[in-house]
Parts: structure tokens; sequence; C-alpha cells
């Protein structure tokens, strides 16, 4: 279960980075920088639900 939380997280911050990245800022950052910042936002987000 904690696999499937943490791949669906993942996949939510993604897609809100890339629409916040597109249509937010007007910029066109590379796959690879947005994946990472999800990356960094999903290890928060675990941290802090397993520390909760």
């Amino acid at each position: 279960m904690f696999i499937i939380e943490t791949v669906f997280g993942l996949i939510c911050f993604f897609i809100v980075n890339i629409l916040y990245d597109t249509y937010v800022t007007k910029r066109k950052s590379s796959i690879m920088q947005l994946s990472m910042i999800s990356v960094v936002q999903t290890v928060i987000a675990i941290s802090i639900y397993t520390i909760v």
C-alpha cells in the first residue's frame, strides 16, 4: 500500500508541476527538472505522512 501511495503522489506532483510550469509561469523546463522536483516533493510529503 505504501508503494502505491508513493507512486500515486509522484504522478500527481508531476502533473501539477507540468501544469504550473506550462500555464502559470509560461516556462519550458525540461522533463528531467520537473521529475526531480516531483521526487523531492513526494519525499517531503511521505516524510510528513509517516511522522504524523
